[in-house]
């Protein structure tokens, strides 16, 4: 009989444990591993963050959520929530490294124009510790697990400017903040990780999921530090394939892919979601 192709995209019976759930992708993350029917998912967040959705998560799903609020910049801290997650579910069988700071600690900050002399050493370091040492860690604690027992599937969320550099006559004539020097070089060593990680953990895959320009218009210039009150978005389509910016929803069944069977034989790749950004030149069309 002929092979049920879609029931790989199924997470049956599985635990997916996510960082950064209660973000703007983070919240879709979560939704879409739900609905891949994952027996469980379990979320490490930052205490006080997402109190909304942790409620709204509670009364319709209940025992198929665990929550844990943990400041990821605590290592100690991180280290115990880890040991505490292995203790009470087991090893998960998916593993989604999407926490990361968007806000003026990692370079995000409205009006900035100078991402050269305007960059400091804090900056660049919380954006390293976020971007890198977060996943890594994460890594380093559940994927030996995963490897000892033969399975597994990890996704890091890094991002489409791990392999491109936005061009400087991107923001030209626009009121709208230049992305940090440093985040680009951050996904870029993900990516570095995710690969050397795929090798070190195998049969565990490990790959990235590589957004492209996926603006968020629902809370704007008050999370990272970008402003959408010009005509800079308009200008930005012109630069992808497809002639428009994504949608954060446009996530979900690329990461559902990845953590599930249905990318049984993918491992150290990057897919990029980014509507073609990264394919051309960026030249405005």
């Amino acid at each position: 009989m002929p092979q049920d192709f879609m029931s790989q995209f199924y997470l049956d019976g599985k635990t997916a444990l996510i960082t950064g759930a209660a973000g703007y992708f983070g919240r879709r993350f979560v939704q879409g591993l739900l609905d891949a029917r994952a027996a469980k998912v379990v979320i490490i967040e930052k205490e006080g963050v997402g109190p909304d959705f942790r409620y709204q998560l509670d009364q319709i799903y209940g025992s198929r959520i665990a929550w844990y609020e943990n400041n990821l910049a605590d290592d100690d801290e991180t280290d115990a929530t880890y040991g505490r997650i292995l203790q009470e579910h087991d090893c998960p069988d998916v593993l989604v490294n999407n926490a990361f700071i968007f806000g003026s600690e990692t370079g995000f900050t409205l009006g900035r124009r100078e991402v050269i002399a305007g960059t400091t050493h804090e900056e660049f370091r919380q954006c390293f510790e976020a971007g890198l040492w977060w996943a890594f860690q994460a890594m380093q604690k559940l994927g030996p697990v995963m490897r000892a027992r033969g399975s597994g599937s990890i996704v890091n969320i890094a991002s489409s400017l791990a392999v491109i550099a936005p061009s400087k006559h991107t923001y030209e004539g626009y009121a709208h903040a230049v992305n940090p020097i440093m985040y680009g070089p951050t996904k870029s060593g993900l990516l570095g990780l995710t690969r050397r990680m795929a090798d070190l953990l195998a049969p565990v895959r490990v790959n990235a999921l590589c957004p492209g320009a996926i603006p968020n218009l629902a809370e704007g210039r008050h999370k990272a530090g970008k402003e959408y009150e010009d005509n800079f978005l308009n200008d930005l389509t012109k630069r992808m394939v497809l002639g428009r910016c994504g949608e954060a929803d446009e996530l979900v069944a690329p990461l559902v892919f990845l953590a599930s069977e249905a990318s049984s034989y993918i491992t150290g790749h990057p897919l990029m979601v980014d509507g073609g950004w990264t394919v051309t030149s960026q030249e405005v069309r």
